[in-house]
């Protein structure tokens, strides 16, 4: 595969038409379609101006076909299939055909793999909304372990919930003294009439969840 097809892959694989790539690179539509045919001259200039307008690309796989297409800020190659058996899936946690399914189940959308040791047997979930800002922000990737004993919650701390109608990445309070669980978000935005944008919800933590998941790391705002 020649630069010029790698750069033409990188643009469909991110969604970005040649309008958007001159917008975001501020080259000429016409020398950017002329770098995406195979065979044209690709200087230093412009494999630059690439790397450093469009997120996430791995500058070793631009330039020869090393390693993953992508990587994000930390560093970590985030692949589209597992290249170890201990490779974490990270889950897209919005598309799932059916409702009360656990992060192991097949019905998950897999949006890629990454190899970090550290978080082995962990399940990396994508960030989507603002409600736990900015303790995690839109974009990153958390990771979460399982935790089968639900007596095992450290109280104050976020975990990623899985009930009959949802799944919730909240903070869990447990009220021993009236025995009530209430999961609150992070983000303590308001409303114009006052109230909050994201309020506290109780559950009953023995009926109401089916899974939970306890987050054990993150990577900050992951480019895929």
């Amino acid at each position: 595969m020649t630069i010029n097809e790698r750069f033409a892959k990188i643009l469909k694989a991110k969604n970005i038409s040649v309008k958007d790539a001159v917008k975001i690179t501020g080259m000429s539509e016409g020398y950017i379609r002329k770098l995406m045919r195979a065979g044209e001259s690709f200087g230093i200039d412009p494999v630059l101006s690439i790397l450093n307008s469009i997120e996430g690309i791995n500058p070793d796989w631009l330039l020869r076909e090393n390693g993953a297409m992508f990587i994000n800020k930390e560093g970590v190659p985030v692949t589209n299939a597992p290249t170890t058996d201990k490779d974490i899936k990270i889950l897209d946690i919005r598309v799932c055909a059916g409702q009360g399914i656990g992060f192991d189940g097949e019905e998950n959308k897999v949006i890629g793999y990454v190899n970090i040791p550290e978080f082995t047997g962990c399940y990396g979930i994508t960030v989507y909304g603002d409600s736990m800002y900015d303790m995690y922000m839109s974009g990153d990737t958390i990771f979460v372990r399982e935790i089968k004993d639900k007596r095992n919650i450290d109280n104050g701390q976020p975990y990623v919930i899985i009930t009959k109608e949802d799944r919730l990445l909240k903070m869990i309070h447990i009220d021993y003294e009236h025995r009530r669980t209430i999961l609150s978000s992070y983000n303590n935005t308001t409303n114009p009439d006052g109230k909050r944008k994201y309020p506290d919800m109780e559950i009953d933590i023995d009926n109401d969840v089916i899974h939970l998941y306890k987050i054990v790391g993150k990577l900050a705002r992951t480019q895929m």
